[in-house]
């Protein structure tokens, strides 16, 4: 498998878009994770920072370079870290739309910011 999973959300966290590389990768069908909280990724030891970042980006968008070795929570339980970069998404005028990330299947992007 080497299609990238690309997963999208509105403001407010809810998924929105889940592709053929996000099922693969993580394991959820998409009919599972569409509408829910983007936090069936998150692994609960991070949700509470994932969250306050979230809301951050979506208050005050900035385009920042945000690729790292991230952890996701997989539909198996397991936790499993994937390259990926995260970007919040704007319109013409700056305001947020939701996000978007974007998760390589093999890899290393060389940073690994939660350990």
């Amino acid at each position: 498998m080497d299609e990238h999973a690309v997963i999208t959300t509105d403001v407010s966290g809810a998924i929105t878009g889940w592709n053929d590389g996000a099922e693969a990768l993580f394991g959820h069908a998409r009919t599972d994770v569409l509408g829910r909280p983007v936090d069936i990724v998150v692994p609960e030891h991070l949700r509470e920072a994932h969250w306050a970042g979230f809301h951050r980006a979506m208050a005050a968008p900035a385009i920042k370079d945000l690729a790292a070795d991230l952890p996701v929570l997989c539909a198996d339980g397991e936790v499993r870290n994937f390259p990926g970069r995260l970007l919040v998404l704007c319109d013409a005028l700056g305001t947020s739309l939701g996000a978007m990330a974007i998760y390589a299947p093999s890899g290393s992007t060389g940073v690994r910011p939660f350990g």
